[in-house]
């Protein structure tokens, strides 16, 4: 990260990572400013603070006014809360202050449960001493540790401790104001990249995903710093990608960027210059640059050049060649610390041609049991998590055929919604014509073609995917 003379980019990497749920589904500042007044109020805060609103970030400055007593006022909390990204400014005599440790543990927790973005700037301190309290944070602690309850205590040491290890920028003692207007420019521009990244659309129903999400976290381990590569493999139809959206949702917020290469396989198809506009995306995904690229040869060189320090999250959903992993992931080395790439695919080849130099972890997607079939299907056939009685039996006969895969379920739900039990039994009657003529064409892009032809020529098979 470029700097002038005075300013300084801290790279300190996390040893662990919060377990980040679900975000809020709005909130109500993009930027929450913690910082101890008379410190940095009248001049770094203050330029920060109208930058930001400059390019149109709504911004929340803390104000020790608000304070009710030793409780953080109702409003506050509030702000906090539902801030996309907090930025702690922490200065020489930030530890002093309650209210500024306060807040800081009330940030991490948000953290924690919300994965909210936490941008660090260090002014005239060291991070190792805020991570210790060391330094100009000792004294001020021997004092809390007197006054206060030592379960407080711990949770503030906490909260300095799972800060200072974050990446963030340091600013020095002898740093001038043009110093100080660059490191505000960073800032900012690094707040604009952070609110562009947004979730990725869900699947409406998403039945049975949050086991495929808990082994995911086990094998990414995201507060691993090692480069790590995890694919999801299975046949067409077991929900690879929704799968894949599912875990990216969950985790993305703890990466300094993130991409989501959709379709590898058919934007591949077009030869180089398939390739070259996915690795076009993939830096302008991360990066937020476009880069003039002529062959995918010089953008898997660039790739591994620019983005080699940054800690990212990579996700190529249908892959089917270990051409298309070499151009747009082709080495643990391409990679920052920390960095985690997703792969799903149908040919577990591909990755066994692409690991000589690397260890990628392979989660096997399984079927949907009968229960959460029976689920996921009455939803999209009754909107409703159970069949009526009267349709009981005839859903369950269809779910038999379905085989346990989400994307059958979905098909023959969606299909059969509304229609009475004369065209239900007619639909189980004829349901390999049935798929032929009106199915077909939505799932042949899901399905291995070999697969797809054994099938299509034993006219007795049932429809399992």
């Amino acid at each position: 990260m470029a700097s002038s003379s005075g300013v300084t980019s801290s790279r300190i990497n996390s040893s662990s990572s919060p377990a980040v749920s679900r975000r809020p589904s709005s909130s109500s500042y993009d930027v929450f400013i913690n910082f101890r007044g008379p410190d940095t109020r009248t001049n770094f805060v203050s330029l920060l603070y109208k930058a930001l609103i400059k390019d149109g970030i709504d911004a929340y400055r803390d104000s020790e006014e608000l304070w009710e007593g030793d409780e953080i006022c109702p409003s506050l909390l509030r702000a906090i809360r539902r801030s996309e990204i907090s930025i702690p400014v922490i200065s020489e005599k930030y530890a002093e202050s309650k209210y500024c440790l306060l807040e800081l543990a009330e940030i991490w927790e948000c953290r924690k449960s919300n994965g909210q973005t936490i941008l660090p700037v260090f002014i005239n301190v060291e991070p190792r001493d805020v991570r210790h309290q060391t330094g100009s944070f000792e004294v001020p602690f021997q004092e809390h540790q007197r006054k206060y309850k030592s379960d407080d205590v711990e949770s503030w040491k906490n909260a300095l401790k799972k800060v200072g290890d974050l990446k963030g920028w340091t600013l020095k003692r002898d740093a001038t104001i043009e110093d100080q207007s660059n490191l505000v420019e960073l800032i900012v521009q690094r707040a604009l990249r952070e609110l562009k990244r947004t979730p990725l659309d869900e699947c409406k129903h998403p039945i049975g995903i949050d086991s495929h999400i808990d082994t995911l976290l086990s094998l990414l381990n995201t507060g691993s710093n090692d480069v790590r590569f995890v694919a999801i493999c299975g046949m067409g139809g077991l929900g690879k990608t929704t799968i894949a959206k599912a875990i990216y949702n969950y985790i993305y917020r703890r990466f300094n960027g993130s991409s989501f290469l959709m379709d590898v396989r058919e934007e591949a198809s077009q030869g180089n210059k398939g390739l070259v506009s996915l690795q076009k995306r993939l830096l302008k995904d991360i990066l937020d640059r476009d880069e003039d690229i002529s062959n995918s040869s010089q953008g898997s060189k660039l790739l591994e050049k620019r983005l080699h320090r940054e800690k990212i999250l990579l996700i190529l959903d249908d892959v089917d060649n270990y051409k298309q992993l070499d151009a747009l992931a082709g080495g643990i080395n391409w990679f920052g610390q920390g960095s985690r790439v997703i792969i799903t695919t149908r040919d577990d080849h591909c990755l066994n041609v692409h690991k000589a130099d690397k260890d990628i972890k392979i989660y096997k997607s399984e079927v949907l049991n009968t229960e959460n079939s029976l689920q996921l299907f009455s939803l999209h056939a009754f909107s409703m998590s159970k069949p009526p009685e009267d349709f009981k039996e005839l859903s369950c006969k269809v779910v038999q055929h379905a085989g346990g895969l989400p994307l059958t379920l979905e098909v023959l739900g969606s299909f059969l919604c509304d229609k009475n039990k004369y065209e239900w039994k007619d639909t189980l009657r004829g349901l390999k014509d049935i798929l032929d003529n009106k199915v077909f064409g939505m799932l042949i892009r899901n399905y291995d073609d070999e697969v797809f032809a054994r099938r299509r020529s034993n006219s007795r098979c049932h429809f399992i995917l």
